[in-house]
């Protein structure tokens, strides 16, 4: 029996080191391909991930103006990439994209590469970074090997780009969601953040508008954060792109606050009404500060490159997001709300999926534990704020 044993084992173990190696860039072969190997160097992360990042880099500062700008920290899966390019024509400044990878979903790779490649306005902005997981029995990243096949620029219609999509398959497994914002945040190439999900379509200019304000009150030292507010609307209805157009919506119920029915404890910000009176109030964006909310709030928020990051031990699902805001009250920071900028999700989530539940079930496995180390290192490092902030429950 232990012969029997022995070589399954064997057999295990180049299985797993064979699926590490070939997590490539995989295309149809065609005639008028030139084939060339990039070499991508990667980073262990946590005994876990690889990451390679920085696999293509936004090609404009956009600081033109003197100003620093701020970096949109995104993260998809190949699921997603479907709708990336409503995000970048919606963002006018740098964009950081966190992309998780498996063998199955590697092609996503290559079609970023060549979307780089091939649309200026998107070279000018995308950075993509990708993470995927070490293999068993392999204690460090070995670099990726990617297959670039040329394809020519003229022939990378849109027709080509959906079939290219629609050959994609989402990597398997739980997608770990803190470590992709966490990575989204280190490859962005400027100091200031928004950390959003790629569904997300924000309002006219909100990049311009948003990097002023970012500028006059995110100081050194001043541990200001500039929260915006998230909508979504009806399924069918065009996407508001300004207060005046949202407001219509909301009057006629087609728009909400952002998961106002799933989950509104985490997401709704008081006084709606006064935001639009603000709003229309004045002709440019201004900031006014609002109290922290609750443990269980999870806004989206203008923050910089020191500020902390996402607490990676957090089960996903499980106050993945909530934990970083908490962690942000415990440290004295100011969340100041935003006029006029808002971004918007299309259809409006009513329920929970059986997936959202199989994943939650999968990692309740790991609250406690990830409840108890969060919770110690909050009161050890920031002992005076509890009262302040009232305490983080999972």
């Amino acid at each position: 029996m232990k012969r029997p044993a022995a070589c399954f084992l064997i057999f295990l173990m180049i299985f797993c080191i064979y699926n590490y190696t070939q997590i490539n860039i995989r295309t149809t072969k065609r005639s008028d391909y030139i084939d060339t190997t990039r070499t991508i160097h990667t980073v262990t992360h946590r005994n876990k991930f690889c990451i390679a990042y920085n696999t293509t880099k936004a090609t404009k500062s956009f600081r033109e103006d003197g100003l620093e700008p701020i970096t949109l920290a995104t993260h998809s899966t190949s699921q997603y990439l479907n709708i990336l390019d409503q995000l970048l024509q919606s963002w006018d400044s740098p964009v950081s994209l966190a992309l998780y990878i498996d063998r199955g979903s590697s092609g996503a790779l290559q079609y970023l590469l060549d979307l780089h490649r091939c649309n200026r306005s998107i070279a000018e902005k995308l950075s993509v970074h990708v993470v995927y997981q070490l293999s068993a029995f392999q204690d460090k990243c070995q670099p990726l090997q990617v297959h670039k096949h040329p394809i020519s620029c003229l022939n990378f219609t849109s027709q080509y780009r959906k079939n290219q999509l629609n050959t994609l398959v989402s990597p398997f497994g739980i997608y770990p969601i803190n470590v992709m914002r966490n990575v989204a945040r280190r490859g962005a190439p400027s100091h200031f953040h928004l950390i959003s999900d790629v569904e997300m379509v924000f309002s006219s200019n909100f990049a311009l508008h948003a990097k002023r304000l970012a500028n006059e009150h995110i100081r050194p030292k001043s541990k200001n954060l500039i929260v915006i507010r998230r909508f979504e609307i009806e399924s069918g209805v065009e996407v508001p792109r300004n207060h005046t157009s949202l407001k219509e919506l909301i009057d006629s119920r087609k728009a909400h606050e952002y998961h106002h029915k799933l989950f509104p404890v985490g997401h709704t910000i008081k006084a709606l009404w006064e935001w639009f009176k603000r709003s229309k109030g004045k002709p440019e964006p201004y900031v006014w500060e609002i109290p922290y909310k609750n443990p269980m709030w999870e806004p989206q928020f203008i923050m910089t490159a020191t500020d902390p990051f996402s607490e990676e031990s957090m089960p996903t699902r499980l106050r993945d997001q909530q934990a970083l805001t908490y962690e942000l009250c415990r440290a004295n920071y100011t969340f100041l709300l935003a006029s006029q900028l808002f971004n918007v999700h299309r259809g409006v989530k009513r329920f929970a999926t059986n997936f959202d539940n199989a994943v939650v079930q999968h990692q309740i496995r790991f609250r406690y534990s990830a409840f108890i180390r969060f919770k110690r290192r909050m009161d050890a490092d920031y002992p005076k704020t509890l009262k302040r902030c009232n305490k983080f429950t999972m």
